[in-house]
């Protein structure tokens, strides 16, 4: 089965152009848009994407503004936040979907493209929401190994190498990813929050949040790196759509010694996660063998 890729050009209502891909093998009536994590380029979904193609979906993938091939120019003359990759770049990339498909489009989002739905323009329109390892970041509640050295990550490394290069040069680090001082600086705010975005900017983000009202289905990684049971709890918490539901994915129960934060979309999980877990939580949000 051979799987059509066309590359698009995007544009926001700020008049930013950002690099996206639709996959697909024929004509669907489905469409899933896959809402990347913080510093991760859209090429990461592609080998979900294609495979989410076979299974008759129209797939959408996308790089934020300042990201991957969305990256115009130097990055530090990028200032855009996070506010506007969720109310800007993912609302594009919504609306040129419900362009191309009349019938259900389903929003999957992993890390921070499961934490800022609530703020996507017509986010209502979508049958379903997907979240994969998305909680607060709030730094208190990290998973034990990142909670033991993200306090200097926040306050030496982040402030010392933004003023140096003018943003946050995670490549060279081997972490994060390079990020617009923007988005780095917001997201450190945000991280030092219990509430998250929610408890730092002004009153129409938590409306959105208390008002979302779409189903939603949570996928939790029982040995993600990152995020403790307490961060995605807590964001959890916060969506205030009453058709909402919580589940833990255990390694073990799938025979396997680890996922991780970002595993879940690995290709090498093609015959296990992605048809066990993945796929039923996009079509009916009853995961298998989760908890």
């Amino acid at each position: 089965m051979t799987v059509k890729e066309t590359p698009l050009t995007l544009t926001t209502q700020a008049g930013h152009t950002l690099s996206a891909r639709q996959f697909s093998v024929s004509a669907s009536q489905q469409a899933i848009v896959i809402a990347p994590a913080m510093g991760v380029e859209q090429s990461y979904y592609f080998p979900v994407a294609r495979w989410l193609a076979e299974q008759g979906f129209e797939v959408l993938t996308f790089d934020y503004h300042g990201m991957g091939a969305s990256q115009q120019g130097p990055l530090k003359h990028h200032r855009s936040s996070i506010l506007d990759w969720a109310r800007q770049d993912a609302s594009a990339a919504l609306a040129h979907i419900r362009q191309q498909i009349a019938g259900d489009i389903l929003w999957l989002g992993h890390s921070l493209g499961g934490q800022v739905f609530p703020l996507v323009n017509d986010i209502q329109q979508v049958q379903r929401v997907v979240t994969v390892a998305s909680g607060t970041g709030y730094w208190r509640h990290n998973a034990p190994p990142l909670r033991r050295k993200v306090w200097w990550f926040w306050f030496v490394l982040v402030p010392v190498l933004v003023r140096i290069y003018g943003y946050f040069p995670g490549k060279k680090l081997g972490m994060v990813g390079d990020l617009p001082a923007p988005v780095i600086q917001q997201w450190k705010r945000w991280c030092m929050h219990p509430e998250y975005c929610v408890g730092t900017e002004d009153a129409a983000v938590r409306q959105s949040f208390d008002t979302v009202n779409v189903p939603i289905c949570a996928l939790a990684l029982e040995d993600d790196e990152m995020l403790s049971d307490k961060n995605i709890s807590a964001l959890f918490a916060l969506f205030g759509s009453k058709d909402k539901s919580l589940h833990v994915v255990h390694p073990d129960d799938f025979g396997l010694d680890r996922i991780g934060h970002l595993g879940l979309f690995r290709a090498q999980f093609e015959d296990t996660l992605w048809p066990q877990v993945l796929l039923p939580a996009l079509t009916s949000g009853q995961p298998q063998n989760t908890r």
